[in-house]
């Protein structure tokens, strides 16, 4: 069979499975031609053209080899949904079925797993993807994720509203008792407010401190005439103290509309200054290494400033 006769099926980057082919009137012979030629990435899976093949179209043949329903699921489907990018994805991609089909397949670098909750498929580059909070449970219950890794992955997407907190809790009840550890913390960080797990992790820190009043997490602050000033990470309102979690992944490099992004920041920091603020920085590594000690030295600028005023700063 040609590359003029292999049958062109939407969504399938020029691959096809043995029965299409042969209902596109290939012959076995014509089968056994693309193996020897390099045309069979998967077996069942042929290819329009011989190899190499992207990660990404190989993930495609998968779905075709796992049978018409199956899902990516785990690291794999994060990575299609743009999550876990700092994160390798394990050497064995995982493909949900349906219960009903025959038992555990294994394939060079793909698997099946057969699962009773099918999810809906989410359709990302032509691939079928499990949803964010099932590919999260997944890759926990796989253990191709750490139980902090979760916890951070899960809340970016929950803050990039990419799933709600709702779904990953049903998610949650339907797993195996004290499997997502991650997700748990994770719901609970972004229902206290906190953006990313080093806040949620200073605000544990806060609350627990003996001497430290409540601090706001991501309040909205603005002027009498509703002039935004600003977000900031952590708030203490009645010492007019910001906090600003500062990290160089999040904040380095250029964009289009605001150019450099690091000196950005370091200018949103003066605005609130400009109005009777005090700012303490922290980075991600001092919170992990060194928190208690932080903790202790904000509570130094903050308890001399305790009944803090300020009738031009409105709390959202």
């Amino acid at each position: 069979m040609s590359s003029s006769t292999f049958p062109d099926i939407p969504g399938q980057r020029g691959f096809a499975t043995t029965q299409q082919l042969l209902k596109a009137g290939a012959s076995v012979s014509h089968l056994q031609h693309l193996v020897r030629v390099g045309r069979r990435p998967l077996r069942t899976v042929y290819s329009r053209a011989p190899g190499p093949w992207s990660d990404a179209d190989l993930l495609l043949a998968a779905t075709l080899w796992a049978g018409p329903r199956s899902i990516v699921t785990g690291v794999h489907a994060l990575h299609l949904h743009g999550f876990a990018q700092g994160h390798d994805a394990p050497p064995v991609a995982t493909l949900l079925v349906p219960q009903t089909c025959r038992t555990r397949m294994r394939a060079a670098g793909y698997e099946t797993l057969r699962t009773k909750r099918l999810p809906r498929a989410v359709m990302i580059q032509d691939v079928r993807a499990a949803p964010i909070e099932r590919a999260l449970a997944d890759a926990m219950r796989l253990r191709q994720l750490t139980d902090h890794q979760l916890r951070g992955i899960c809340l970016a997407a929950l803050q990039n509203r990419r799933t709600t907190a709702d779904r990953v809790t049903r998610e949650i009840e339907c797993g195996r008792p004290n499997a997502d550890g991650g997700m748990v913390r994770a719901v609970l960080d972004y229902r206290r407010g906190a953006w990313s797990v080093p806040e949620a992790q200073l605000a544990a820190a806060v609350r627990e401190h003996p001497t430290l009043p409540a601090m706001l997490l991501n309040p909205r602050l603005t002027t009498t005439d509703d002039k935004l000033i600003g977000k900031p990470d952590g708030f203490f309102p009645d010492a007019g103290v910001v906090v600003q979690v500062h990290s160089r992944q999040f904040h380095e490099g250029h964009d289009e509309v605001e150019g450099d992004r690091w000196a950005s920041t370091v200018d949103r920091d003066l605005d609130y200054q400009t109005y009777g603020m005090v700012v303490v920085p922290v980075t991600p590594a001092t919170i992990r290494d060194d928190l208690p000690r932080y903790v202790d030295r904000l509570s130094a600028v903050v308890r001399p400033r305790l009944g803090w005023q300020s009738g031009r700063v409105l709390v959202g």
